[in-house]
């Protein structure tokens, strides 16, 4: 018997192993998981199974995962439900079109199925947002400009290097909401990166010094937290 506050997640790929690894890893997380192996199905599957999250491979033969999130967006049921893509290629023109078509996040195949599982994690289970298809955030008088990479702040313009501005980014998403430093390490550079804890610290100060205030709050060892105030 299944239990009803089990998350749902719907796998959609063409290739039978990358589906039968996913579902293996995802179940033993504790997962409901259905999967799609034909893309011209897949919106018949999400109907019927109303999963919480999906994970749409890009490149699929007759339809696209980039042409099934716009359809999915189109549909009321599936306006808010998390969309994840799984791509081989790293091509910046694809994953950009995905964001635009509704996408929250995408990870490449050759290095990302641990980091998949984590950001699953990330939002079905801790309960953070990760959705870069929020091309822009505002709190009063701080915005943030997903397209730039430019930060506004009192009249102050600040462009981010990649990392730095993915880290405020997500803390954005988030407010007052205490984040881990795992979360930040899976989530930020991926679980296949590996880089020194105290890296976080740095980037962190960077950006606080950059925009002339500091919103991220280390709150204990590993927590971080962003402030408003």
């Amino acid at each position: 018997m299944k239990d009803k506050n089990q998350h749902r997640i719907l796998l959609v790929d063409d290739d039978k192993d990358i589906l039968d690894l996913l579902k293996y890893n995802l179940q033993k997380e504790g997962y409901d998981v259905e999967v799609e192996k034909k893309s011209t199905k897949s919106i018949e599957t999400a109907t019927k199974f109303h999963p919480d999250l999906i994970v749409l491979d890009i490149m699929m033969p007759k339809v696209n995962g980039i042409e099934i999130c716009r359809q999915l967006r189109e549909m009321p049921d599936f306006k808010n439900t998390y969309i994840f893509f799984l791509t081989a290629k790293g091509d910046k023109l694809l994953q950009t079109q995905a964001l635009d078509t509704g996408g929250d996040d995408y990870i490449e195949k050759i290095t990302g199925l641990r980091a998949l599982t984590h950001k699953i994690s990330t939002v079905l289970k801790n309960n953070l947002v990760i959705r870069k298809s929020i091309k822009e955030i505002t709190y009063g008088d701080f915005r943030i400009e997903r397209s730039s990479h430019k930060v506004y702040f009192n009249n102050k313009v600040v462009e981010l290097p990649r990392y730095e501005f993915e880290l405020l980014y997500f803390f954005a998403q988030n407010p007052h909401k205490t984040i881990t430093q795992d979360s930040l390490l899976n989530n930020i550079w991926g679980s296949d990166i590996y880089i020194f804890s105290k890296s976080v610290d740095t980037y962190i100060a960077s950006i606080g010094k950059k925009l002339g205030k500091k919103f991220i709050a280390k709150v204990s060892e590993n927590q971080y937290k962003f402030e408003l105030r």
